[in-house]
């Protein structure tokens, strides 16, 4: 099976991109998102879609403008429209991968919602998925955590799909050269200062050839598995979190008197899902933030814990209220 084939299959098998609609597709002129670019491209009748590209240039890299320049003429060549967004401000010494993320994924939502599209395809693969699911493990994470990197997830109203995430950096690679089509290369990529190029760069290698050669695949395959006990683990603890939890404005507060008869699993995810009612990005919470919930919740007397985005939990004789401080 080819490139294009393996992507539509995976297209089709998670429902990522409907036929009779638009795509944005993320394209920051690297390897995998003009692979991403191409595939699509070459699909897009399949699909039955029209496409429209989004590149961000966040004016950091020496290069950012050739990038800029690399996506406008691929985008001329293929016959897709595009969108430049550029950050906004003077020159800056440092841009943290966080900052750089969410700065690119404003833009792409900003452009879903002007052009009024519902999906934007991002270009991340196998790969991506193994050093997140690393990345977590090594932080510290749960079920919730170790899914990494999802196929298709919600951002403020806009889906985010990932058709390439079943399909490894090297066969991307191959298939720009079978295709001859170039790719920029970002300097950034290489520099250990930043976790995810230390994870990519030396931790990966060594796990593979020291102790599995098929890693990458091995802890894909953890975050299929724990994505698939997740969402059966998650339907369980909804029909907990309708019986013990009531939402109201800015607020959601946890009846206590029947907690201890749930399991810890159980009510962990019970927790995040309270969080889930008030925040836009539940992932923004570790497993360490939910245990500490766990832990309010279970002491005897009455206590506060603050945690990110402004939340503040608050623990009654018989309660648990969560809200904005």
């Amino acid at each position: 099976m080819d490139f294009q084939q393996q992507v539509l299959q995976y297209i089709r098998k998670n429902a990522l991109i409907l036929p009779r609609g638009s795509v944005i597709v993320g394209v920051s002129g690297g390897a995998d998102s003009m692979a991403l670019l191409l595939a699509l491209s070459g699909l897009r009748h399949d699909l039955g879609v029209q496409l429209h590209a989004a590149h961000f240039n966040h004016q950091f890299r020496p290069e950012a403008l050739r990038d800029e320049r690399f996506v406008v003429q691929w985008c001329k060549q293929l016959n897709i429209p595009l969108t430049i967004g550029r950050r906004q401000g003077g020159k800056i010494k440092h841009l943290s991968e966080d900052d750089a993320r969410k700065m690119r994924f404003d833009f792409f939502v900003k452009t879903a919602r002007h052009l009024k599209v519902q999906s934007v395809a991002l270009a991340h693969t196998r790969n991506d998925l193994a050093e997140t699911v690393l990345m977590r493990l090594m932080r510290g994470s749960g079920l919730y955590g170790l899914r990494a990197i999802l196929p298709k997830r919600s951002l403020e109203g806009i889906t985010l799909v990932r058709p390439l995430l079943g399909i490894n950096r090297l066969d991307v690679e191959n298939y720009l050269k079978i295709q001859k089509v170039p790719y920029c290369t970002d300097a950034t990529n290489f520099l250990t200062v930043y976790e995810r190029n230390k994870v990519r760069l030396e931790l990966l290698p060594l796990l593979a050839k020291e102790y599995n050669p098929q890693i990458i695949n091995a802890l894909s395959d953890l975050a299929a598995t724990a994505g698939e006990d997740y969402e059966f683990l998650s339907t369980q603890a909804h029909k907990q979190f309708e019986k013990m939890v009531i939402v109201s404005n800015k607020k959601v507060r946890m009846d206590l008197k029947n907690i201890k008869r749930q399991h810890p699993a159980m009510m962990r995810l019970v927790f995040r899902q309270m969080v889930e009612k008030l925040i836009k990005d539940p992932a923004a919470l570790t497993f360490e933030h939910i245990h500490a919930i766990e832990n309010l919740a279970a002491q005897k007397s009455s206590g506060t814990i603050d945690l990110p985005h402004h939340l503040r939990v608050n623990k009654g004789k018989d309660f648990l209220e969560l809200y904005f401080r």
